[in-house]
């Protein structure tokens, strides 16, 4: 039998086989279009990502480079926002996270590139010298020690406590840096966890961790997060992290406000400054020995130094002859050559760069090199050195921009001056006007009371009102003035018995003040915050206030070595009175523990506390005099000005003469006859414009008789103020004319190699004082 099979043409058969390899072609074509269509997906979601992750880097660095512009100009890093108000929120030290004080930033000139409430922040603010948002005194210029034979620690309690800079704000970084890891500090979430200056979080496109907050994992802000966030190291794990983190470390930060240079500058200059005491205590006992020990034992230490710079003031100050000072001084290693500029000058000025203020100054630097310090120093050692050896061409462009200065402020001068001479011919017609109104309504007056006559019974009543009116007028100004001066005398008065009550309660009882101050100053930090940075006039004054009390901690400090300075003297004074064979050594030690006791801070500040509230006291008992002497006199002039009006209002009834004398007419201001004129409405109109409403008591400083004192007055002030304005115009033209005196002849090289005159400590100390406030000679 035959298969079913077998009954089938076989060209059915061949088209069988061909619809059957057609589909299997399709399968194929589909299955690599849909994998190219998945490659294809794949590189552009790839391609996506790449894009978003580089622009939240973007915003990240910008967010970060207004960080540092903040705080290059603060002095400190803005602390975080908490209530996303886009202001930064300074009250608790443990919020060390939150987000990025946008506004604050902006407010500050510098732009972080976003809008409030989408940038984690997280700043170092542990206690202590670990909080990097907050601007004390932590830095000082190095000092030797006693012996003079190390340049180690930083100057104690005699160096001024109020210069804030970007120093302070350096050390405190590097204080953080060395200090050990705990969970109070804001940390990364590395292995192992690592402490930070200051962190920033992008959130990325969404809660890749669906915890209900945008920022994952240790970026989110609940709980042990706190102090936390995660390691700019993580990367994208399974979809549940998407941050990305930007960290700036504390040597990163210390490299970016260029910290080590910044304070070896001024450490340089503090080097200078301890050598030109050095040069001072020497030069009390041999200043031949002084001059060799300076030009030869400490020419290594100078070499390390070859800039020693200082800072000139604004414009033209008495900075820049302390600067000339210090060139000449400090070329020649702590000995001045007479008339001899012994190293050249260079004008530093640092402005404005990428947007950040670093300092808007002009400085003057010395550009020593080693022959040229080498040079000086053979000048002290051999008077046969030449000028070529010892003064190189001097630089002029710092007298230049001093010149530019001062025209700059002379023109300024004059300007106020002509300001001031405007508002004297105003004010003056003004007077002259009022001069006018007032000898007519005087005329109007003699008028009614005359009628048609030549003169009245009365008139002799006029005079006597009008100079009692003067009279009140002018012991009226006497004694608002006697009361303004006691009310200030007693203002200040109180507030040195208050300083003195203050350290009096400081010596008994040191650590309860200690804890008032503290106190007193976390209470400003609140208000300080509290305060919008627009209102700058109230951040000044509160800010003000803080210092005082730091200073007052600084004096608190300052007192333990008091007794033990007292203890050490009577020490000495026991074995100088056995007459020793170094006597002379201890006599010596004493007096410098003597000049170091009479310089303690508190002794110094309280002793003046005390002469000053004795001398306001003694202002108050003569202010109190005066006013008690005005307040007589005024009483009187006010009984003589009542009296005088009283007898013109109370006239009754008068004669009216005519040129001859004879009676022509009766006039009244009561008990009129039949006929008579009354002009008792009408002399209380005119009084009432000469002395004001109602005028019986007392006449008025506004109205017509006394409008011309009240602006006498005025212009007596303004000459006041054109005299200082006057003053100031003549003192910037002569200002003018020495620098262009300076410009046009420069000073000459004209050492003769011997005479030495070595700067004074307080010259060197004042120096180094202006170079630290200044920010360093960078």
């Amino acid at each position: 039998m035959r298969s079913f099979f077998s009954r089938v043409p076989a060209s059915r058969q061949t088209r069988s086989g061909a619809r059957g390899f057609g589909l299997l072609q399709v399968l194929l074509l589909i299955a690599v279009m849909s994998g190219l269509a998945t490659i294809g997906y794949l590189q552009w979601r790839e391609r996506a990502l790449i894009e978003s992750s580089r622009q939240e880097r973007q915003v990240l660095a910008q967010a970060d480079q207004a960080l540092i512009a903040f705080a290059t100009v603060n002095h400190r890093l803005p602390c975080p926002d908490i209530n996303r108000d886009g202001e930064e929120d300074c009250g608790t030290l443990t919020d060390q996270k939150g987000w990025l004080p946008s506004v604050t930033l902006r407010l500050a000139g510098a732009d972080p590139g976003v809008d409030v409430g989408q940038l984690r922040y997280m700043a170092q603010r542990g206690a202590g010298g670990n909080n990097l948002t907050t601007l004390t005194d932590s830095w000082r210029p190095l000092a030797y020690d006693d012996t003079g034979t190390t340049f180690f620690d930083m100057r104690g309690a005699g160096y001024p406590s109020d210069i804030l800079t970007l120093t302070d704000l350096c050390q405190r970084i590097d204080t953080a840096r060395t200090t050990t890891i705990s969970a109070g500090l804001a940390r990364v979430n590395a292995s192992p966890v690592r402490s930070v200056a200051y962190a920033l979080a992008h959130p990325g496109s969404n809660d890749a961790d669906g915890d209900g907050d945008l920022f994952d994992g240790a970026n989110a802000n609940g709980g042990a997060n706190a102090n936390l966030m995660e390691d700019p190291a993580r990367r994208p794990l399974l979809a549940t992290y998407n941050d990305i983190v930007l960290e700036r470390s504390f040597t990163s930060l210390l490299a970016a406000f260029q910290c080590q240079p910044l304070i070896d500058s001024i450490n340089a200059v503090a080097l200078g400054e301890d050598i030109v005491s050095q040069v001072a205590e020497m030069k009390a006992d041999n200043i031949e020995a002084a001059r060799r020990a300076v030009a030869f034992s400490t020419l290594a230490a100078i070499m390390t130094s070859l800039e020693i710079a200082l800072a000139v003031a604004e414009g033209i100050s008495d900075a820049g002859n302390a600067a000339v000072e210090w060139v000449t001084c400090a070329a020649s290693l702590g000995l001045a050559v007479n008339a001899c500029a012994a190293a050249p000058q260079h004008t530093v000025a640092i402005g404005l760069a990428g947007g950040v203020v670093y300092a808007n100054i002009a400085a003057v630097a010395l550009n020593a090199t080693a022959a040229g310090i080498a040079g000086t120093a053979l000048t002290l050692a051999d008077s046969s050195a030449t000028a070529a050896d010892i003064c190189p061409p001097r630089d002029q462009s710092l007298i230049n921009q001093m010149l530019a200065s001062a025209k700059t402020e002379r023109d300024n001068a004059v300007n106020a001056l002509a300001a001031v001479d405007a508002e004297i011919v105003n004010k003056t017609n003004e007077r002259n006007t009022a001069i006018t109104v007032r000898d007519n309504t005087v005329a109007s007056l003699r008028a009614l009371l005359r009628g048609n006559g030549a003169s009245s019974q009365i008139d002799d009543r006029v005079d006597p009102l009008l100079n009692a009116a003067l009279s009140w007028g002018n012991y009226s100004y006497a004694y608002e003035a006697a009361v303004a001066n006691v009310s200030r005398a007693t203002e200040a008065r109180d507030t040195w018995a208050d300083k003195v009550a203050s350290y009096d309660a400081m010596l008994a009882d040191s650590a309860g003040s200690l804890a008032r101050l503290n106190a007193d100053i976390a209470t400003l930090d609140a208000q300080i915050a509290a305060t919008s940075p627009s209102d700058t006039e109230r951040l000044n004054l509160l800010r003000g206030q803080r210092s005082g009390k730091e200073a007052e901690i600084r004096m608190l400090e300052s007192i333990p070595q008091i007794q033990t300075l007292t203890n050490e003297i009577a020490a000495l004074d026991a074995q100088i009175a056995t007459n020793p064979p170094n006597k002379a050594e201890l006599e010596k030690e004493r007096a410098r523990k003597a000049r170091e006791l009479d310089a303690n801070l508190f002794r110094a500040a309280r002793a003046d506390a005390v002469n000053s509230l004795a001398s306001a006291q003694a202002t108050l008992n003569t202010a109190i005099a005066d006013r008690d002497a005005a307040s007589s006199s005024f009483g009187q002039a006010q009984t003589q000005y009542q009296t005088t009006y009283a007898n013109l209002t109370g006239a009754g009834r008068y004669a009216v003469y005519d040129g001859n004398g004879n009676v022509i007419a009766y006039r009244c201001t009561s008990g009129c006859a039949q006929g008579e004129v009354n002009i008792a409405n009408d002399l209380n109109s005119l009084l009432w414009n000469l002395f004001g409403f109602p005028g019986t008591t007392a006449p008025s400083t506004d109205a017509t008789y006394l409008k011309p004192l009240k602006l006498q007055k005025e212009l007596d002030a303004l000459a006041k103020k054109r005299e200082a304005a006057a003053e100031r115009a003549t003192k910037a033209q002569a200002q003018v004319t020495q620098m262009q005196a300076m410009v046009d002849n420069p000073a000459a090289c004209t050492t003769t190699g011997s005479a030495v005159v070595p700067m004074t400590p307080a010259q060197a100390q004042t120096i180094l004082e202006n170079v630290d406030r200044k920010g360093g000679t960078r």
